[in-house]
């Protein structure tokens, strides 16, 4: 099956100190697949995504590779990418919290976000905004159209992301850290609901430090360290015959800590 996002050869360097923090990194991922990034804090995993994206500041960083998406390299282009990223390839980040703007109310920020991408009235797209959050089964949808982000719990809005996400009808999703600072009760629900675009057909990037998370979702798994890929192998590979020493190392962690 082919690629719906290949990545090529992707490194980034900090342009003032000359620090390589990500090396050559290479992966694709098929229509449907759950690709699972790995690792300990500062490995690399948010700053591929954040490349990906191209959400890092240029005067900051250079980045070199290829982000190919549907035959056409997203580090190529030009202001036609952004009807991509946020549509068709949509992030959810750690902290839903530095996602909203304080200022405005969730309705406003959802109706917004529907309206950049999609042509239609104010009206359609509340009501549009109302249905999606019943989708991720959130109660009181119309009180918490008129609420401020600080107003609600971290759980809350990571929902209320995960709607905005749904009803963008992405192809990618990449979930960075999306289930860290969760209850479990809530957690479990966000992994349910990113089982449910996987049976949707939409391709997910889960970044975690989680093996937990990795066995629920992932089809394939990318270990990163020091910012380059040290393994990759599919799912069952990985849990039953890891080959690097550090994956052997993360795994042997989580046995000792209880799955965490």
């Amino acid at each position: 099956m082919k690629n719906v996002l290949e990545i090529k050869d992707l490194s980034l360097w900090v342009k003032k100190t000359g620090i390589q923090i990500l090396k050559n990194i290479s992966f694709g991922i098929e229509r449907g697949e759950v690709v699972g990034i790995i690792g300990e804090s500062g490995s690399g995993k948010s700053m591929t995504c954040m490349a990906i994206l191209q959400l890092l500041n240029k005067r900051i960083f250079n980045i070199n590779g290829n982000v190919i998406f549907n035959n056409s390299d997203l580090m190529k282009m030009g202001k036609e990418k952004l009807k991509i990223i946020g549509k068709d390839i949509s992030l959810v980040m750690q902290n839903p919290m530095t996602a909203f703007n304080p200022t405005l109310r969730i309705g406003t920020q959802i109706t917004e976000t529907i309206r950049v991408h999609n042509k239609m009235s104010g009206k359609q797209a509340y009501e549009m905004g109302i249905e999606a959050l019943e989708k991720v089964h959130l109660n009181r949808t119309k009180e918490l159209m008129h609420s401020y982000p600080h107003m609600l719990s971290g759980g809350m809005l990571q929902r209320i992301m995960l709607a905005i996400t749904l009803m963008l009808e992405p192809k990618i999703v990449i979930a960075d850290e999306a289930t860290t600072a969760l209850d479990v009760n809530t957690q479990a629900m966000v992994l349910e609901h990113f089982c449910q675009m996987k049976k949707n057909n939409i391709s997910l990037i889960v970044v975690t430090h989680d093996f937990g998370v990795i066995a629920k979702l992932a089809d394939y798994v990318i270990v990163m360290k020091d910012g380059e890929i040290v393994e990759q192998a599919n799912v069952f590979d990985i849990f039953d015959r890891p080959n690097h020493e550090y994956t052997k190392q993360l795994l042997d962690a989580r046995i000792l800590t209880g799955g965490r």
